[in-house]
């Protein structure tokens, strides 16, 4: 890996954090709430009717999503699923593992530019202000205010163009889902899959998901091994 890189762009859940593992019980799983088959609902989040490239309602969204599953559920249970599944994205957010924290603030002393690309709707995002991620990052990108989603190469060259840097001088970090890797590679910019969050992949899964990137990475520790400020 070369030691060229002046800007690291990171995604975000699933990459810096899990809100499965981060919310530690707060609230209880959305689908379970709906009667759902946890499986169907997490297929569905990536669904048509799951709206993250524009400004949205959070309930409304929990709504839609769940009424294209079911539309017998009844809108007080909506509203319940709704609740905890923002509590369990705005916990994720606020209560950042210690270890990644100090691996950005670190990459930042060394002169690293930090970026931000996730594909995430108004909501799931709400408490991006008050995470202790916010002041480390330079250029953030969230799909809902950008009317573009990963992997449509838009959103990297927008990330690109608010750092003025070129495609080879960054290095882009995620796992891997919606061919993130793919979008990144069409750009120009070198790509790691790290896997710290994939507990449940097989490895069929885990290449699916490195498909466009130049490696893989267990946690975002080896960053400091793989790349080096000076050049």
């Amino acid at each position: 890996m070369k030691s060229t890189y002046k800007a690291i762009l990171f995604d975000l859940f699933g990459t810096l954090l899990s809100v499965s593992k981060a919310a530690k019980g707060q609230g209880q799983y959305t689908a379970d709430i709906l009667g759902l088959d946890r499986k169907a609902w997490n297929q569905a989040c990536f669904g048509k009717h799951h709206d993250i490239v524009t400004r949205t309602d959070h309930l409304e969204t929990v709504r839609r999503i769940a009424h294209s599953l079911d539309p017998s559920i009844p809108f007080h249970k909506v509203r319940q699923a709704a609740d905890a599944r923002q509590l369990r994205f705005n916990t994720a957010l606020l209560e950042i593992e210690p270890g990644i924290l100090t691996i950005l603030q670190y990459l930042k002393q060394q002169g690293f530019i930090l970026g931000l690309i996730s594909n995430a709707s108004t909501g799931e995002v709400d408490a991006w202000p008050d995470s202790p991620l916010a002041p480390l990052f330079t250029s953030v990108h969230f799909s809902w205010q950008r009317g573009v989603q990963k992997p449509d190469p838009a959103i990297y060259r927008m990330a690109l163009d608010e750092l003025a840097i070129a495609p080879r001088a960054a290095l882009f970090i995620g796992d891997g889902s919606s061919e993130e890797h793919m979008g990144a590679e069409t750009c120009g910019i070198d790509s790691l899959l790290v896997t710290y969050f994939l507990d449940g992949c097989n490895e069929q899964e885990l290449k699916r998901r490195g498909e466009g990137s130049k490696g893989r990475i267990k946690h975002i520790r080896e960053l400091l091994k793989r790349v080096s400020p000076e050049g």
